[in-house]
């Protein structure tokens, strides 16, 4: 079954190993995996390792990396900005590419950054990635000051009104309920899963999750194994994710966010691995999961590809 994949670290994958002397990224690692997959598309977001030093240096090396191999994979990737734009390089048999940004940490509290990223395609963003920037506080939040900032809630309105999709899930919980308080259309988590089976601060408690799907949202299952099960994460257990939230909100509030990031090697304890869905060309493994519990094939379209194309379809031009 064709899916739509929310998030994706692939550009942080072309800017490290363009530095690390490689080339046809795409090519040769990722574009293979996703017609095994049946992957039709995904949303790029633009993470900026704290490691790698200076925010904007990295965010400016990334873009400039990751344009350079889409230009070189033209024959087979076709970046979008709308449901439209997906279908119809989709339908000539390329991947489609979103481009979001996963924290503005590059922004360095300017907020012309957006309108920049705008024109340059980008029609999906968060705030933050784990720790605190001048717009928010992330998932990984120590201290005072938690939440958003004027900044912050000046960004995400002025997100809605350019039409791109604000994403909350690395906001710590104080900036998710400031994110409900200060927008008024939908938005997403795009990989995160459920807290009630996993605490982990990158996954949402059932209020978060209410209040996502009342206001029209989608929430993207994360194969990574410590937001899946403290002890034995497995594919059959990610579904188990979307079945419990599919019972607390809708079939209609979730979606695929994959997050695979195995080539970023994190490390620090994260556990990005889950037996039975390693990268891309494993992800029919989570629909024949889906299967297994039951739900209709109409139910897992949605959960595949149309639940996200819905959202998109009321907030992107």
């Amino acid at each position: 079954m064709k899916l739509f994949d929310c998030h994706s670290d692939a550009m942080a994958d072309i800017r490290n190993k363009k530095f690390a002397g490689e080339s046809d990224i795409l090519r040769r690692y990722h574009l293979p995996l996703y017609k095994k997959g049946e992957v039709l598309g995904l949303i790029y977001a633009l993470w900026i390792d704290p490691d790698l030093g200076d925010p904007q240096k990295t965010m400016f090396e990334t873009l400039a990396a990751s344009f350079a191999e889409f230009d070189k994979c033209s024959d087979s990737l076709g970046i979008a900005k709308n449901t439209r734009e997906i279908r119809d390089i989709a339908a000539s048999g390329k991947t489609a590419v979103m481009l979001g940004i996963e924290g503005f940490d590059g922004f360095k509290g300017d907020m012309d950054y957006i309108h920049m990223m705008y024109h340059l395609g980008f029609r999906h963003g968060m705030l933050t990635w784990n720790g605190d920037n001048a717009f928010a506080a992330g998932a990984l939040h120590e201290g005072p000051g938690d939440g958003l900032t004027g900044l912050g809630r000046a960004a995400v309105r002025e997100m809605e009104s350019l039409g791109m999709i604000v994403d909350v899930s690395h906001a710590s919980e104080k900036t998710f309920w400031d994110i409900v308080d200060a927008t008024e259309r939908p938005f997403i988590a795009s990989h995160s899963n459920a807290y009630s089976l996993c605490p982990s601060r990158r996954n949402l408690k059932d209020g978060q999750l209410k209040a996502l799907a009342e206001r029209g949202g989608v929430v993207g299952m994360n194969i990574c194994g410590s937001f899946i099960d403290e002890k034995e994460p497995s594919v059959a257990l990610l579904a188990r994710h979307a079945d419990y939230i599919a019972n607390l909100v809708g079939i209609d509030h979730v979606c695929c966010g994959f997050d695979f990031c195995g080539y970023l090697n994190l490390g620090g304890g994260f556990d990005d691995d889950t037996p039975g869905i390693h990268n891309h060309s494993e992800c029919q493994s989570f629909i024949d999961e889906l299967e297994k519990l039951g739900y209709s094939q109409e139910d897992i379209e949605k959960v595949a590809y149309k639940n996200i194309f819905s959202l998109m379809d009321k907030l992107l031009k």
